[in-house]
C-alpha cells in the first residue's frame, strides 16, 4: 500500500499543522475562508487533504461557523479513525447532521474508535429505535462498554467515566501487570497513568503508578508496592460534586466505583474539564436570562424565542415598580424632583444585587462556599455594603445638594441609597445560598428575580423615606 493510500484509509495522518497560539483566531479565520473556497469548489481531495492536516480541537474550531450541511460535507471524506477523533470535539448539530448522511454499519464502525465515554455520549444523543441498530452493528465488545455506560444518568460519574482502564488482582506480580499492558492496544495505552488493584471480588483496594510498575522487580507482588486507599468517587455522584473533588485534589484521573466498592470505570481530568465549561455556560446563561442552548445558535428566530420567557418574567416582576410608583404617585406630584433620581436608585441597588449574587453563584459552583458559611458570608457582604453604601450615600448628597440645593431630599437620597444597598447586597448573598441548600440551582436567582426584588425594595425605601420626611415637614401622619 502506498504512502498516499494509507493516508486515505486513515492509517496514517500526515503530519499534523500546529497552529500558532498567539494568532490563533486569524489562523482558523484564513482556515475557514480556505475551506469555504473549496467547499464552492467541491474539491474534495483538497478538503479531505487539509482536514487531515490539522488536530481534532482546530478542525472542529475552523468548521464551527460553517452551516451543518457544509461541517457535514467535510466530516465525511474522513477515515473513520480522524472522524472519530473530530466527533469527540464537535457540536450536537453537526452530529445530528452527519448522522442523516451516514448508514448504521459507517455509524458504528466511526463508534468503536471513540473513548467508550464519548462513543455512549453520542449513542445517548439518538432516538431509542437509532441506538438499538447502533449498538446491535458495533463489535460486542465495544457494544457491551457503551451499553454499560448508557444506564448511568449523563450528569453521574457513571456518565463521565469511561471503560479504558487496567485492573490487576493483589496476588499478582509486577511482571503479570506489564503483560497485561502489552496486550491493551496503543491508542488506550495514551492515558494510563496508574494501574488499579481489585481484590478477588473485583473490589477497588489500591492503585500502583506506571511509572513504579516498570521500575519494580517483575517479581513483586502487586499488593506490596501499591498505594492502598486510593480516592474513588460512587458511579451516582453529581458530575459537579466530581469536578469539584478533581480540583480540590489535582487529580489526572480518580476510579469509579459502585454501591459495594467494585470497579466500574474511571474518570479522567479532560472529561472534567468539559463539566467545568459545561456548568460554567449553563451558569452564565442563568445569571444573564438566556437559555444554554442559545449558546452556538444561529437562527434568530430560535434565540428571540429562548429569550422571551424570562424576559416576559422580569415585565410582569417590573409591575411591582409600577403599583409602587402608582401608590406614591401624591409624593412625586408634590416633589418631582424625586422622580429625577430613581434611575440612580434601582441600578445600584440592581449593580450590588448581581455583584454580591455573581461572588456567592460561583463560589457554590467552586465548593469554596456553603450553606453552612452563610453568617460568614453575609457579614462579610454586609460590612461591603455598609462601606460602599456609605461612600455612595456621600456622595448622591452631595450631587443633590449641587443640583438641587435642598437638604431634606439630599437626606433622603443619601440614607435611600445606603439601605438600598445594604438590602441588595443581604439579598444577594443569602437567596443564592437558600435555594442551594433547597436543591434549587443558585443562578436561576440571579437574573430576574433579584433585580426585580432590589428594584421593587429600592422604590419603596426611597419614596417611602421621603413621603414620610415630607409628611414630618407639614406636621401631619405619614
Amino acid at each position: 500500500m502506498t504512502d498516499k493510500q494509507q493516508i486515505d484509509s486513515g492509517e496514517v495522518r500526515p503530519e499534523e499543522r500546529v497552529l500558532d497560539p498567539s494568532n490563533l483566531d486569524a489562523e482558523r479565520h484564513a482556515l475557514l475562508l480556505r475551506f469555504g473556497d473549496l467547499l464552492a469548489a467541491d474539491d474534495r481531495e483538497k478538503i479531505k487533504a487539509l482536514a487531515l492536516e490539522l488536530s481534532p480541537g482546530d478542525l472542529s474550531e475552523v468548521l464551527r461557523p460553517l452551516s451543518v450541511e457544509d461541517t457535514a460535507r467535510v466530516l465525511r471524506l474522513l477515515p473513520p479513525d480522524p472522524l472519530a477523533e473530530v466527533l469527540g470535539e464537535i457540536d450536537n448539530r453537526s452530529l445530528d447532521a452527519l448522522f442523516t448522511l451516514l448508514d448504521i454499519d459507517e455509524i458504528a464502525d466511526v463508534l468503536e474508535e471513540m473513548p467508550s465515554d464519548e462513543a455512549a455520549d453520542v449513542i445517548g444523543e439518538l432516538g431509542e429505535d437509532q441506538q438499538a441498530e447502533v449498538l446491535a452493528a458495533m463489535e460486542e465488545e465495544e457494544r457491551g462498554e457503551v451499553s454499560d455506560l448508557l444506564q448511568y444518568g449523563p450528569e453521574t460519574a457513571g456518565g463521565l467515566m469511561d471503560k479504558e482502564f487496567i485492573a490487576v488482582g493483589e496476588d499478582q506480580t509486577c511482571g503479570e501487570a506489564v503483560a497485561r499492558l502489552r496486550e491493551m492496544e496503543e491508542d488506550d495505552l495514551e492515558d494510563i497513568h496508574f494501574v488499579f488493584v481489585v481484590d478477588r471480588a473485583g473490589r477497588l483496594t489500591g492503585r500502583l503508578p506506571l511509572i513504579h510498575l516498570l521500575l519494580t522487580d517483575p517479581a513483586t507482588r502487586v499488593r506490596d508496592v501499591m498505594e492502598p486507599d486510593p480516592l474513588y468517587v460512587q458511579v451516582d455522584l453529581d458530575q459537579e460534586e466530581v469536578a469539584n473533588f478533581f480540583m480540590t485534589h489535582d487529580l489526572i484521573s480518580l476510579p469509579v466505583v459502585d454501591g459495594r466498592m467494585r470497579l466500574v470505570g474511571r474518570i479522567m481530568a479532560d472529561d472534567v474539564m468539559d463539566v467545568l465549561e459545561d456548568e460554567a455556560t449553563e451558569d452564565i446563561s442563568r445569571l444573564a436570562g438566556v437559555s444554554v442552548e442559545e449558546f452556538g445558535e444561529t437562527s434568530a428566530l430560535r434565540v428571540a424565542r429562548s429569550r422571551l420567557p424570562w424576559l416576559l418574567g422580569a415585565l410582569g416582576g417590573e409591575l411591582g415598580s409600577v403599583l409602587v410608583l402608582s401608590h406614591f404617585e401624591a409624593s412625586l406630584q408634590s416633589m418631582v424632583a424625586l422622580a429625577f433620581y430613581i434611575p440612580m436608585i434601582m441600578a445600584l441597588g440592581g449593580n450590588t444585587g448581581i455583584q454580591t449574587s455573581s461572588v456567592v453563584v460561583r463560589g457554590l459552583a467552586t465548593g469554596e462556599v456553603g450553606f453552612f458559611q452563610l453568617g460568614r458570608h453575609m457579614l462579610r457582604e454586609v460590612g461591603t455594603a455598609l462601606l460602599t453604601g456609605a461612600a455612595m450615600a456621600v456622595a448622591v448628597f452631595i450631587l443633590s445638594e449641587v443640583i438641587h440645593g435642598d437638604t431634606a431630599l439630599s437626606f433622603v437620597l443619601g440614607l435611600a441609597m445606603m439601605l438600598v444597598i445594604l438590602i441588595a447586597a443581604m439579598v444577594g448573598t443569602g437567596i443564592p445560598l437558600l435555594l442551594h441548600r433547597f436543591g434549587v440551582d443558585p443562578a436561576v436567582a440571579t437574573g430576574p428575580f433579584i433585580t426585580t426584588f432590589n428594584d421593587v425594595f429600592g422604590l419603596l425605601i426611597y419614596l417611602g423615606l421621603a413621603t414620610l420626611l415630607m409628611s414630618l415637614m407639614h406636621g401631619g401622619a405619614p
